[in-house]
C-alpha cells in the first residue's frame, strides 16, 4: 500500500504545483525544445516576445567566438548579451552597432544576460532564438578546429568573461577580442587575469568583419611569457 501511495503523492504535488504557478501555455516545451540538449532552454523561447526587457541601450558592438560567429553584444552601458551562435546570420542581418535594442531573457550568475528575444528598437525586427536545423549535418567539433586559423593577440583586459554558472572563462579586451579558455585555466593564470591589465594570448580562431576571437593554447602577460595551457 505504501508503495503505491508514494507516486500518487507525487503526482499530485506536481498537479498542484503547475496549478499554482499557472504556467502560460508557451513556457511548455515544444517537442524540439523538450529533448535533452545542452544549450537549449526548457520551454519555448517565444514566451519571452512580450516581456519585459531585462536591458536596453544601445548596441556597441558585436563579440564573436573562435570560429567567426556572433554569440555576443556590448551595450554602451558595457551589458553582455549572450545569444546562440547558430542564429549568428539573423542577428547580424537585424541589428548593428549604434543601433538602439532591448533584450528579453534573464541574467546569469555571472552578470551576463542570456538571450531569448532580442528587438531593433528602430525597425522593430526581433530575432527569436530557435533550434538548430535538424536536417542541416553538424560538421564534428575536431574539424571545425582544424579549419582555424592560428592567431597571437595582445591587448588590455576590458573584463573576464564567464559561462553560465558564473565561472570565469574568457577575457575580453578593450579592442573587441574575446579569448576563451577552459574555465581551469582561469586559476592558473588569475594573476594575469584583472580588467586594466595587459594579455597575451595565441591560439586558434577566426578574424572578421565583425570581431576576433579565438581558443587559447597558451597565455602570459607578453608574448615572450607565453605559458601552455595544456600539458603542463
Amino acid at each position: 500500500m505504501i508503495a503505491l501511495t508514494r507516486p500518487l503523492a507525487l503526482a499530485a504535488a506536481i498537479a498542484a504545483a503547475g496549478s499554482i504557478l499557472n504556467l502560460p501555455p508557451g513556457w511548455r516545451a515544444s517537442p524540439a525544445y523538450a529533448q535533452k540538449d545542452k544549450g537549449r532552454p526548457g520551454f519555448a523561447p517565444e514566451a519571452f516576445a512580450n516581456a519585459a526587457p531585462v536591458a536596453a541601450g544601445q548596441l556597441r558592438r558585436f563579440l564573436v567566438n573562435p570560429h567567426g560567429e556572433v554569440d555576443g553584444l556590448v551595450l554602451v552601458d558595457g551589458s553582455i548579451i549572450k545569444f546562440p551562435p547558430h542564429m549568428s546570420d539573423d542577428l547580424v542581418a537585424a541589428v548593428n552597432p549604434g543601433d538602439a535594442i532591448s533584450v528579453r531573457g534573464f541574467r546569469e550568475p555571472g552578470g551576463a544576460i542570456k538571450a531569448f528575444v532580442i528587438v531593433n528598437e528602430a525597425s522593430k525586427q526581433q530575432v527569436i532564438e530557435r533550434p538548430p536545423a535538424r536536417d542541416v549535418a553538424r560538421m564534428p567539433k575536431h574539424l571545425r578546429f582544424g579549419s582555424l586559423s592560428r592567431l597571437q593577440v595582445v591587448g588590455t583586459i576590458e573584463r573576464v568573461l564567464r559561462g553560465r554558472n558564473g565561472e570565469v572563462n574568457g577575457a575580453l579586451l578593450v579592442d573587441g577580442t574575446t579569448i576563451h579558455f577552459p574555465p581551469q585555466a582561469a586559476f592558473d593564470f588569475a594573476a594575469a587575469l584583472q580588467p586594466g591589465q595587459t594579455l597575451a594570448a595565441e591560439g586558434l580562431g577566426t578574424e572578421n568583419a565583425y570581431g576576433k576571437g579565438l581558443e587559447a593554447t597558451s597565455m602570459g602577460t607578453g608574448l615572450i611569457e607565453l605559458r601552455p595551457i595544456y600539458g603542463r
